[in-house]
């Protein structure tokens, strides 16, 4: 197995808990800190990497475990939003605060009902943390790759061959 997929893998494993973890953060948590964690953890996996792998290795390497950590990040997206939907159908009580709260003291819209709202939320929420995931991933790539370019920058060069004094 590779060092880059290696890397993947194991940053994968904490992006998934980290991404979830972060996203219950109050306000900001879903739409910043898990996608700086992820950010983060897809440059650290490129780096590492890079590191992990034969000294031929390129940046591509580095974008392949930011990837795989992107996954991740991803799979901890939806994970959490899952689990916000399955929170939200668990307890109407706390569905119908959190809809009043959101619409801030006005009635529903005419014709929408709070099961419409519940149907809305049901298929929005999942959407939402599917995208949301895709931008992960696809950061998660982007800074594997830079992380990777890093490590490869940092490696020690051959000394060039000496010529004899003439």
């Amino acid at each position: 197995m590779s060092g880059g997929l290696k890397s993947g893998l194991i940053f994968a494993v904490v992006s998934v808990v980290a991404v979830i973890g972060l996203s219950f953060i109050p306000f900001i948590g879903f739409f910043c800190c898990g996608p700086l964690a992820s950010m983060a953890l897809g440059a650290i996996a490129g780096y590492i990497g890079i590191r992990w792998s034969d000294p031929t290795a390129g940046v591509g390497s580095g974008a392949l475990a930011g990837g795989v950590a992107g996954i991740g990040a991803f799979v901890g997206s939806v994970l959490y939003t899952v689990i916000i939907l399955i929170l939200l159908q668990s307890d109407p009580a706390l569905f119908e605060q959190l809809i009043e709260s959101q619409l801030a003291g006005q009635p529903l819209p005419p014709g929408l009902t709070m099961d419409d709202m519940r149907s809305f939320v049901a298929i929005g929420i999942p959407i939402l943390g599917f995208c949301a995931g895709l931008i992960h991933l696809l950061f998660a790539a982007l800074l594997g790759a830079l992380g990777g370019w890093l490590a490869v920058r940092q490696r020690p060069q051959p000394m060039p061959p000496a010529y004899p004094a003439a």
